[in-house]
């Protein structure tokens, strides 16, 4: 497990910082088109997240340099507004900014995001990130004063699932990357 934190750790380091930034900006402008245009409108509280934690998780175990994660959230915000997430470009940065600040807390707490079950996991802290920053400003703004709790509930059973969907997602995107990479590394060498 730890062998192989360590070889992602070492890979980044290789790579010069500028092109990390350029690696975390484009993996959220990725992750803003994701969440506008792979979302299927079910009908389902949280069911468009799992496109864009897709693009976060798979963007994270591409890119593990310390702090890429919040970099591509808050590029995300950003790109949110010309691509039409409907938000202000503060409330996109609070929910994407807590949201990636999620994968660098697990990181740092060293949760292995490169196995599946890491990826379920991380997928499904991003995305209960957003929905309590979703629940905290509506509770504080007064619309759910009477609000159901078997409702509130149900919307976060919904994220937790989509999470977990869009961190194996993103795991599976990653994975087959990188086997891609190698077998097109060993035609060509």
């Amino acid at each position: 497990m730890q062998t192989l934190a360590r070889s992602q750790a070492e890979a980044s380091t290789r790579r010069s910082r500028v092109l990390d930034l350029l690696l975390a900006v484009a993996v959220g402008f990725v992750a803003a088109l994701a969440k506008r245009y792979l979302d299927w409108r079910l009908g389902i509280p949280g069911s468009g997240g799992v496109g864009w934690i897709a693009v976060l998780v798979a963007g994270s175990l591409v890119n593990p340099r310390r702090g890429m994660a919040v970099v591509a959230g808050l590029s995300m915000a950003v790109w949110g507004v010309p691509v039409g997430l409907g938000h202000s470009l503060a409330y996109n940065a609070t929910l994407y900014g807590i949201a990636a600040a999620a994968i660098e807390a697990l990181r740092i707490i060293r949760l292995p995001i490169a196995r599946w079950w890491g990826s379920a996991a991380t997928g499904a802290v991003v995305h209960v990130a957003k929905y309590a920053v979703i629940v905290g400003n509506a509770w504080l703004s007064g619309i759910i004063r009477n609000f159901e709790i078997y409702g509130m509930l149900a919307a976060l059973r919904n994220h937790i699932v989509f999470g977990v969907a869009g961190g194996l997602a993103g795991w599976g995107a990653w994975r087959i990357g990188r086997r891609s990479a190698r077998w097109l590394a060993g035609r060509f060498s």
